[in-house]
């Protein structure tokens, strides 16, 4: 896996904010065959139920999920790594816990974060009864890392605009979480 770092060497996950997302698909077979008297028909099973009704609703979850995801983290990031379990209203406890090795090198390198990151073009990449993965570009134009002088520690040829994939979870109602938010390595579909 290659490691991308924010220009002065922190690693990729700790940008977090472009990668390959697990594409999750749900098959489901359905009988050939009915009897020709079925009889009451069973309850569907909750599991089974489509999180959104359409591709349209479950992308303007993730927008709203993923917007709500940088600012909690942005936060964060702004104070220094203090207090990381914010995160967990907008990601899963696994995601907190890989984000919490760069809230602790941040901690322990004395960086300052300033600005905002955003995102554009999230499109769709897949979705089921669980999940919703996409594909977006995070774009952290301003956002700065001072260092302890107050001076930028931003490498000038720092990509501002990267792709990533990010899979979200619901978590247990129809507000999506972030699990996973990988640097995508294929082809750059930001530029």
């Amino acid at each position: 896996m290659r490691v991308v770092t924010y220009g002065f060497g922190m690693r990729s996950e700790m940008r977090r904010l472009g990668a390959a997302a697990a594409v999750v698909a749900a098959v489901l077979c359905l009988g050939a065959c009915a009897p020709e008297d079925p009889g009451p028909k069973p309850s569907p099973d909750p599991t089974s139920t489509p999180l959104f009704a359409s591709d349209e609703e479950a992308l303007a979850a993730a927008e709203e999920a993923y917007g709500r995801y940088q600012a909690v983290s942005d936060a964060i990031l702004m104070d220094g790594g203090a207090n990381p379990e914010r995160l967990l209203d907008v990601a899963t406890q696994e995601k907190l816990e890989y984000e919490q090795r760069g809230y602790e090198e941040l901690r322990s390198s004395g960086y300052t974060f300033t600005g905002s990151s955003t995102f554009d073009r999230m499109t769709l990449q897949s979705r089921d009864d669980a999940t919703v993965s996409v594909y977006v570009c995070d774009d952290i134009t301003s956002v700065d890392v001072l260092g302890q002088d107050g001076r930028s520690v931003v490498m000038p040829d720092r990509p501002d605009i990267f792709p990533r994939a990010v899979t979200f979870v619901s978590n247990g109602d129809r507000t999506l979480v972030v699990s996973n938010s990988d640097e995508w390595t294929g082809s750059n579909f930001c530029e």
